[in-house]
């Protein structure tokens, strides 16, 4: 077996009983089962290979996946093999750049390099290593997903395991489908699809560097109707390849390696490149219209597909697995009423939805092969570039969310700052200690951070135990000037509660430009609601109560 892969014996288990089945333990499955581990919840993840695949397949994700990697310990060893995103060139029938696609520029609001390069069976590695540390999660691989029943009590599955061919039940009180974008759960309950209107065919090819290659610095898409293409730097001497299949040609015309290496030439000279894989690809641009179906979630590619232009398709599943990790364990710890877990649907849908949406729209724009619409493309998009109207960091396609557990005004509209993503400041409690991102003190649980003493000092027990009774946190970013409260919580002393300086300024700056002194942010680190006042705070905190957050 490979050292990758991580096995616990179930031989003497034919009957498994766990509060969560999590089929496929790609890289949003083992994303859950840490998440779901590191807050005490049993777990059984199922994988139907032996091992993980060997090749590199997803090779660009952002700063939100690293801040979910960091709350389950993981984001410095993952960090440490991987390389900031260059950013992107894409350039036109002449070769002129026609659009830029960058990073956003430092200071990095989330505390982590915007955009990063990595190799996925590394990241793999890393993320079923870690799973070893909880002895209630049971990671099997070699077993393979058959059928599921489920009732108003549990989810039963059963699983055939390879090395014997006997089957294995697994007892769950819920069950997500992580199993890839050919998902047997999905295709056993036949939940509808919407097609968002893409498709083509595209031939992937990694090469390792293994001599003098002449290069870009940069990523580049090759926006040129005779062969479009993109290329990809990768970490260490790993590059990449997409050049889409032209007209007249067929997905089995790149079987060889010597069909390969010959449209591979046409982007580079290929005499120090060593072959490392290649894989030809269907891009989609889909996403399901149900998530649940009674116990049953779908995640990552078994609940989307993109196409791979804005680089979101690992993101979109780790996402995904934060939103959804919190809830089942607010729900399994009867901190939160069932009916909080019909929010992971719609609020993940509409999200991955509209980064859909985006990487299809570059997709057309890459992939134009008609001469007369490209130069008109060109035209377009190089007047904007030149005048600054064209966004140009990458981070703004990515939008907050839009519905679910958020604050809404009276009238249905979403609240001021609700649904964005939170800053993670760089913060420290006094001079002489070091700095450290803002989520390794205060976790993933409900928080309340404020700008203002006067509302802290105005809230009484009442309303400080409110807080504490959903196991909130309290964060008080002061300025340098100020001093500690002498009167900071009036109930009982909490070790949740934390007065802080902040390096850059970046999260006082977001509150003062909303018009407000306070925000609370949801485990998974959206924020919920802004407050001004004492008033609003306590609005804010009463409605996350009868959203269904109970008390403890």
């Amino acid at each position: 077996m490979s050292a990758f892969a991580v096995q616990q014996d179930a031989s003497a288990h034919e009957n498994l009983n766990t509060d969560v089945l999590i089929v496929g333990m790609g890289p949003s499955g083992a994303t859950l089962a840490n998440l779901l581990g590191q807050r005490g919840q049993r777990v059984v993840i199922v994988d139907q290979a032996e091992a993980i695949y060997d090749k590199p397949r997803a090779i660009t994700a952002d700063q939100e996946s690293l801040r979910v990697f960091q709350e389950i310990g993981l984001a410095e060893e993952i960090n440490a093999c991987t390389t900031p995103h260059p950013g992107t060139d894409f350039v036109g029938l002449h070769g002129q750049v026609i659009k830029r696609f960058y990073p956003a520029p430092p200071p990095e609001p989330l505390a982590w390099a915007p955009s990063f390069m990595f190799v996925q069976p590394e990241l793999e590695a890393t993320l079923r290593r870690g799973l070893q540390r909880y002895p209630q999660v049971t990671a099997l691989t070699a077993h393979t997903y058959v059928h599921l029943n489920q009732d108003a009590d549990a989810a039963v599955a059963t699983l055939h395991r390879q090395s014997d061919g006997q089957s294995v039940t697994v007892q769950a009180r819920y069950v997500v489908a992580a199993d890839g974008a050919t998902s047997t759960i999905r295709k056993q309950w036949r939940a509808p699809v919407e097609d968002l209107a893409f498709d083509e065919w595209w031939v992937v090819v990694d090469a390792w560097i293994r001599g003098p290659v002449e290069l870009p610095e940069r990523c580049v898409q090759f926006c040129r109707p005779s062969r479009p293409g993109t290329y990809i730097v990768g970490p260490g001497d790993l590059r990449r390849w997409e050049i889409k299949i032209l007209p007249g040609e067929r997905p089995e015309d790149f079987q060889s390696h010597e069909a390969v290496w010959s449209v591979l030439g046409e982007f580079v000279d290929t005499e120090h490149l060593e072959h490392c894989r290649t894989a030809v690809y269907r891009f989609h641009a889909l996403v399901v219209e149900t998530w649940r179906q009674g116990r049953v979630f779908l995640m990552g590619d078994a609940a989307h597909q993109m196409p791979p232009f804005l680089g979101q398709g690992l993101g979109a599943g780790v996402r995904d697995a934060y939103n959804l990790a919190w809830k089942l364990d607010a729900v399994l710890r009867q901190r939160a009423q069932p009916a909080l877990l019909d929010t992971y649907g719609p609020e993940r849908k509409r999200h991955v939805r509209a980064v859909v949406g985006h990487a299809k729209n570059f997709g057309l724009i890459i992939g134009e092969l008609d001469v007369e619409r490209a130069r008109q493309r060109d035209a377009k998009l190089e007047a904007e570039l030149q005048s600054g109207a064209a966004v140009t960091v990458r981070q703004k396609f990515i939008p907050g969310l839009e519905t679910g557990l958020l604050h809404h005004t009276p009238e249905g509209a979403l609240g001021q700052g609700a649904g964005a993503l939170c800053i993670q400041p760089w913060v420290r409690s006094s001079a002489d200690q070091a700095w450290c991102r803002l989520d390794d003190l205060t976790g993933g649980r409900f928080t309340l951070i404020t700008t203002s003493a006067e509302l802290l000092n105005a809230m009484t027990e009442t309303d400080w135990a409110a807080w504490q009774a959903i196991d909130g946190a309290v964060v008080w970013i002061r300025q340098d000037s100020q001093q500690a409260l002498q009167i900071f919580h009036p109930v009982t002393p909490s070790p949740k509660t934390f007065q802080l300086n902040e390096r850059d300024g970046l999260l006082t700056d977001w509150l003062a430009e909303q018009g407000a002194t306070a925000l609370l942010a949801r485990p998974d680190h959206y924020v919920y609601g802004l407050a001004s006042d004492l008033r609003g705070l306590r609005q804010r905190i009463n409605e996350l109560t009868t959203q269904g957050i109970q008390t403890c």
